[in-house]
C-alpha cells in the first residue's frame, strides 16, 4: 500500500483548525493518507510512521504542507524519518521526502488567484488591545515546555497536558504558570522543561519524570539534579 504522509508546520493554529485542514487533506489525497502536526499536540512523526507501517503501508512518501515551509524542518525531516528507518526490523517501507509545494507553480498560482471570502475592515482606536493582556498572571514559578518539532518527534506532544494536570493535583494550578514555545535550541537533549525564577533545565522524557518533578521540584522545593543539563548564565554555546 503506497500512502501519504501530509507534515504540516503550523505554531499558532487551534486544534480544531488542524482537524479541518487534516481532515480535507485526507480527503482530497490521490492515496490513503495521513495527516499529522510538527509543533504542539498530536502524534510525532516516528509514531505516525509506526501507525502506517501496522496498516500495512509499504510505501511512504512524506509531504510538507506549508507556504512556505521551514528550510530548517526540510533539511532535518530526511534524516529523522532516516533514524525511524533504521530501528526497524524486517523489511520497512520504504520512505519518499516530497519537495515543498511552493516549488509547484501551479500551487503558488492557485494561492495567488483563489476565491477567499473578505471581511470590511473598519476603523477601531486601540484595536490592537486585548482583553486581559496588561499583567502577567500572579505565579512563583514559570515553566516553559519546548513543544517544537525535535522535541515533538520524541514525543513531547503531551508534555504540556501531562505537566498541568499534576501541576493541578498538587494544588498548584494558581503559582505556575506553564508556557509551551517553539524550539529553545537544545534539540538533542528534548524534551525540554525551562524552570524559571532557577533557570534550570531539565530533560523530562516520560510521565514518571513529570510527576517526579512537581513533587521534588514545585511541591518540595528541591532539585532533580540528573535531569538537569542546564543552568541559565552558568555556559552559553557560542553562535
Amino acid at each position: 500500500m503506497h500512502v501519504y504522509l501530509y507534515l504540516i508546520s503550523a505554531n499558532y493554529v487551534s486544534t480544531k483548525r488542524f482537524a479541518a485542514l487534516s481532515r480535507r487533506l485526507e480527503e482530497l489525497a490521490p492515496k490513503p493518507a495521513m495527516a499529522i502536526r510538527l509543533e504542539a499536540d498530536g502524534v510525532g512523526l516516528w509514531q505516525a510512521l509506526d501507525t502506517l507501517r501496522a496498516r500495512g503501508a509499504r510505501r511512504i512518501d512524506l509531504r510538507p504542507v506549508g507556504l512556505p515551509f521551514s528550510q530548517s524542518l526540510e533539511n532535518w525531516l530526511p534524516g529523522a524519518a532516516g533514524a525511524w528507518c533504521a530501528q526497524q526490523s524486517g523489511v520497512p517501507p520504504e520512505v519518499f521526502f516530497a519537495s515543498s509545494p511552493e516549488h509547484d507553480d501551479d500551487v503558488i498560482r492557485a494561492v495567488a488567484s483563489a476565491e477567499v471570502s473578505l471581511q470590511r475592515v473598519v476603523d477601531r482606536p486601540r484595536g490592537e488591545i486585548g482583553k486581559g493582556w496588561d499583567l502577567p498572571p500572579s505565579h512563583q514559578h514559570h515553566l516553559l515546555v519546548c513543544t517544537g518539532p525535535r522535541c515533538h518527534l520524541k514525543d513531547a506532544p503531551n508534555l504540556a497536558d501531562h505537566l498541568k494536570s499534576e501541576i493541578r493535583r498538587a494544588g498548584l494550578g494558581d503559582s505556575c504558570l506553564v508556557t509551551t514555545t517553539g524550539c529553545v535550541f537544545p534539540c538533542n537533549a528534548g524534551p525540554v522543561i525551562v524552570h524559571y525564577p532557577r533557570g534550570d533545565w531539565y530533560r523530562v522524557a516520560d510521565l514518571s519524570e513529570i510527576q517526579r518533578f512537581v513533587k521534588t521540584v514545585l511541591v518540595q522545593g528541591g532539585r532533580l539534579e540528573h535531569l538537569i543539563f542546564h543552568q541559565t548564565g552558568v555556559s552559553h554555546e557560542t553562535a
